[in-house]
């Protein structure tokens, strides 16, 4: 089992998972947080060989990800492999022209070892500094010595290595000020971007760390404005809510300093209208047609002339874009629709993304399918948790039986966002979707 999620992972993902084991004690992080039931795995250090298989099945045309989460392998620290080094030679000599990106705490990024990331360049790092003071990484991560991250940032910077700042922010813990601080810290010492995570919590969490998600987004959001007057970085706001912006319309969160975005003069607030003549749907949208061209030529709201630039493909342009809407899930659904030639729908999704479906309405009733949107809450995980990626069969079970007893089992079709279950169509609890299909007489897919 845990072979075939690896396997998996790696070739659909790109993401080369080392070990889950982690050299801090952040107090958000989920794996301490998850009741029982949930089917993770904890991967001690991988051995050397394996890792190589792993390396042959990863994809050259894309970014190669290492140390971020993936599907139900737990997350840790991937320069704590004590193999770490000799499998990023392993990967540069194999892929010499590919993108790295390593996400880390920084913890372990000293002037030797980011020589050595310097050399494996194309390269970038996602740092996860959540704070930049002495007292926030102590409450937050259990760090003891933050002038190692800290002076880490400057070396990544005085080396030349891009590099993107992460904060979970918790100021109900470690106030205002130390978010204000780090913000600063980052734009200061070469971030090329920051994003600020608004944490969640389970029913497990204690109730000290524990808080009003919609009290503390708007003031996120409010705290976000602030920092972009004064910032020439872009920053994010994650998770990207329907409330704050309404509408897919395509508009530029930020654009990195230097970048080629910024050259051929694309700004923060220009709403990309078409992409090499394609008109865009949504934000992430016109990011993927932006990602995928050598030469991409872009038509601005309110700008008389197109402007156009030469970058890589599969590389940033340095435009950045909140995640909104994936039109390739919403044309897949559009096409499940029509395959089954569905004219009674029924769509569950999460709290989360029950705005954003309500604008594709139209797209989906084109073909003269009714559409039914059903927010379905996490009652499994609780707390704060309104994501589609972590709602269980369980939700999605009760929530589809109040429906049916409500309305009737009226629906020939219902819809199940795939990104709460694996590629094999199990959800974190480890449940087959089709355990659903007992339920109704309509057909029960995943998309």
């Amino acid at each position: 089992m845990l072979g075939f999620i690896l396997r998996k992972t790696v070739s659909e993902g790109n993401i080369l998972p080392l070990t889950s084991t982690c050299n801090l004690r952040c107090i958000f992080c989920s794996n301490a947080q998850n009741p029982k039931g949930v089917e993770t795995f904890f991967l001690p250090p991988l051995p050397l060989p394996l890792v190589r298989q792993l390396i042959a099945l990863l994809d050259p045309r894309r970014k190669i990800i290492i140390g971020e989460a993936a599907s139900r392998l737990t997350e840790g620290e991937p320069l704590t492999h004590p193999d770490f080094w000799t499998i990023l030679a392993i990967i540069r000599r194999i892929y010499p022209k590919t993108t790295i990106q390593i996400t880390t705490n920084g913890w372990l990024l000293n002037r030797t070892a980011i020589k050595k990331l310097s050399d494996m360049r194309p390269l970038e790092i996602n740092l996860s500094l959540n704070s930049a003071t002495p007292r926030g990484r102590w409450l937050l991560m259990g760090d003891r010595r933050a002038s190692r991250v800290l002076e880490a940032a400057d070396l990544l910077a005085e080396a030349g290595i891009t590099y993107h700042g992460s904060i979970v922010a918790m100021p109900h813990l470690v106030g205002w000020q130390d978010l204000k601080l780090s913000c600063s810290f980052l734009q200061e010492h070469g971030a090329a971007t920051i994003r600020i995570f608004l944490p969640g919590f389970t029913k497990l969490t204690l109730l000290a760390l524990r808080f009003d998600p919609r009290i503390i987004y708007h003031k996120l959001r409010q705290f976000q404005k602030e920092q972009e007057a004064v910032s020439n970085i872009p920053l994010l706001l994650e998770p990207f809510l329907w409330e704050d912006w309404r509408g897919l319309q395509a508009r530029v969160a930020g654009v990195i300093p230097g970048s080629p975005a910024e050259s051929a003069g694309i700004r923060r607030g220009d709403i990309i209208k078409s992409v090499n003549g394609n008109p865009v749907k949504s934000r992430v949208d016109a990011f993927k047609r932006v990602y995928k061209s050598v030469h991409p030529c872009l038509e601005r709201e309110g700008r008389e002339f197109p402007v156009s630039f030469w970058k890589e493909k599969h590389d940033g342009a340095g435009i950045v874009m909140n995640y909104d809407l994936d039109w390739v899930l919403v044309k897949k659904a559009r096409r499940v629709i029509r395959d089954h030639k569905a004219r009674n729908v029924l769509v569950l999704t999460s709290i989360w993304g029950m705005p954003w479906l309500r604008a594709v309405l139209p797209e989906w009733e084109g073909d003269g399918a009714k559409i039914h949107l059903a927010a379905v809450s996490n009652g499994f995980f609780g707390g704060s948790i309104a994501s589609a990626g972590l709602l269980t069969t369980l939700d999605f079970r009760k929530t589809l039986r109040e429906i049916i007893e409500n309305q009737g089992d009226v629906f020939d079709l219902v819809l199940l966002p795939g990104i709460a279950f694996d590629s094999s169509g199990r959800d974190l609890l480890g449940r087959h979707y089709s355990r659903l299909q007992c339920l109704t007489r309509g057909r029960v897919r995943i998309v």
